[in-house]
């Protein structure tokens, strides 16, 4: 499966030291969205596509500029030299038979290139929530993630689990990737929110607020909300408005 998988760099350089955040495609799209977020505020280069039999085929404008000539694609992956971060978005649904071998063939594929560890971002369904009154969010982290012991400082609410095996119900493959890292030995950590369908705009923007408290994304002389740029394609996130003349 590895061999099918095409990557296209544009940026061919070392990625030692930097993070990884990869969104899973969960109930409400919120990883996905965060990442939107990050990729349009710290204004985000791309420097990669994947194509892969795994991938569902997507293709469309540039989703952070109007003016540009370029394409979208389903699977590219974003770099902001500043942050030491990187962003691999995803567009659509992995097909689940190839699932795994092309989450093998990322993990392989950035360890070669040098990076630190990996924050997987997802979410949870709403009504798997067992104490209303908590933190909607909750982490998983393995035993080498460098954000550790920061988030112990932050008292945040660990994962529940059930057995040995991480279940997030509605949370995509956040499971499977978390578990490839660990038997490739790359840090890794999972944050997740529990959410429902719908307008998950808002998610989003707590999600990177959450995130900001253990990794540096923007300047702490004002809140992180106000640095958030909303990315063009969001005004098309439900479709155009109904005609008037239906009226």
């Amino acid at each position: 499966m590895a061999e099918s998988n095409i990557w296209k760099f544009i940026d061919e350089s070392e990625l030692s030291e930097y993070t990884l955040i990869v969104p899973s495609v969960a109930v409400g799209n919120v990883g996905q969205l965060a990442c939107d977020l990050l990729i349009s505020s710290l204004d985000m280069k791309k420097i990669a596509s994947l194509y892969s039999p795994a991938l569902i085929p997507v293709l469309g404008y540039d989703p952070y500029d109007l003016n540009s000539d370029n394409l979208s694609s389903c699977c590219e992956i974003y770099k902001s030299s500043s942050r030491n971060l990187v962003v691999l978005q995803l567009r659509a649904p992995l097909v689940y038979k190839y699932a795994r071998s092309y989450l093998e063939d990322i993990v392989q594929k950035f360890q070669e290139k040098g990076i630190k560890d990996v924050i997987i971002l997802t979410s949870s369904y709403a009504h798997e929530k067992k104490h209303i009154l908590t933190s909607p969010f909750r982490y998983i982290a393995s035993e080498t993630s460098p954000h550790k012991s920061k988030i112990k400082t932050l008292n945040w609410q660990e994962h529940e689990f059930v057995d040995t095996s991480v279940k997030i119900y509605g949370g995509g493959f956040a499971s499977l990737l978390y578990d490839i890292c660990l038997n490739n030995s790359v840090p890794c950590l999972i944050l997740y929110k529990y959410s429902s369908e719908g307008d998950n705009i808002p998610d989003a923007y707590e999600m990177i607020n959450y995130l900001s408290s253990i990794v540096t994304l923007f300047s702490q002389k004002s809140d992180v909300v106000s640095q958030l740029v909303q990315p063009v394609s969001w005004k098309l996130l439900f479709g155009r408005p109904p005609p008037t003349d239906i009226y």
